[in-house]
């Protein structure tokens, strides 16, 4: 290795620790409590060890951002999602790096803008929870235009709670569209009122399912938006996460 490389390699280092130091993920969440006023209700659901998909409401960057921090606080071991752009670049990796994330990118699956996920990441997500994994997914595909709780939600977290038999768990966020709206995506408001809730786990299905019919997946996604629609109503308001099968 050349002197010039490990010259960028030396610089690189400087510049993760002082991200970390400044930008840490539990700076940012006590910058949401400063900010947003950001409360956080029902952490206890989330679970310690083995698989499980977290699957949140897709409101807004700045929140999105502070509920996958919250959950990565409980679950270090996390997969997430984050949108992978057109000249190869993932925003989200390059976040986890800062944070001093080892091997970033491989904790990262992709996303594509306006074309959702590929059958291949979908496939990998799959094997990992197979294998016991944690991962998080925004439920509904985009970002909301209006606030509201999208309906029907994109299939890919219902067709891995049903494919793998894994434990959903509903993470909502409200206030985010305060923050931030869809249509003003290159600013951000720095007052606003944020609650992140996470809700009781939801299994779809006892035991993994191998084949899936129509019916059978717009049955569970519509459990996982009621769910979800429930959560964001408040916690009084939670619908049975029953078993089926």
């Amino acid at each position: 290795m050349g002197i010039d490389a490990i010259t960028q390699m030396e610089k690189r280092a400087r510049w993760l620790r002082l991200g970390q130091r400044l930008f840490g993920e539990r700076s940012l969440l006590l910058a949401g409590r400063l900010f947003y006023r950001l409360r956080v209700e029902g952490v206890e659901y989330i679970p310690a060890s083995g698989a499980c998909l977290f699957a949140f409401n897709h409101v807004a960057q700045p929140v999105d951002l502070m509920t996958n921090v919250l959950i990565r606080r409980h679950r270090p071991d996390i997969y997430l999602f984050g949108l992978h752009g057109f000249q190869g670049e993932n925003p989200l990796a390059q976040f986890l790096a800062l944070m001093g994330q080892q091997e970033a990118e491989e904790q990262v699956l992709r996303a594509y803008k306006a074309r959702g996920l590929s059958a291949g990441e979908l496939l990998r997500a799959l094997r990992l929870l197979q294998a016991g994994a944690a991962l998080a997914l925004a439920a509904e595909g985009e970002f909301t235009w209006d606030g509201r709780l999208q309906h029907p939600l994109a299939p890919g977290a219902a067709w891995l709670g049903l494919r793998s038999g894994a434990p959903i768990v509903p993470v909502v966020s409200s206030g985010g569209y305060d923050v931030q709206p869809r249509w003003w995506l290159e600013r951000m408001r720095l007052t606003g009122r944020v609650t992140i809730r996470v809700g009781p786990p939801l299994i779809l299905s006892e035991r993994p399912v191998q084949r899936l019919d129509d019916a059978e997946m717009e049955a569970a996604n519509q459990r996982l938006w009621e769910a979800m629609a429930a959560l964001l109503a408040g916690p009084s308001s939670l619908v049975s996460t029953g078993r089926k099968r």
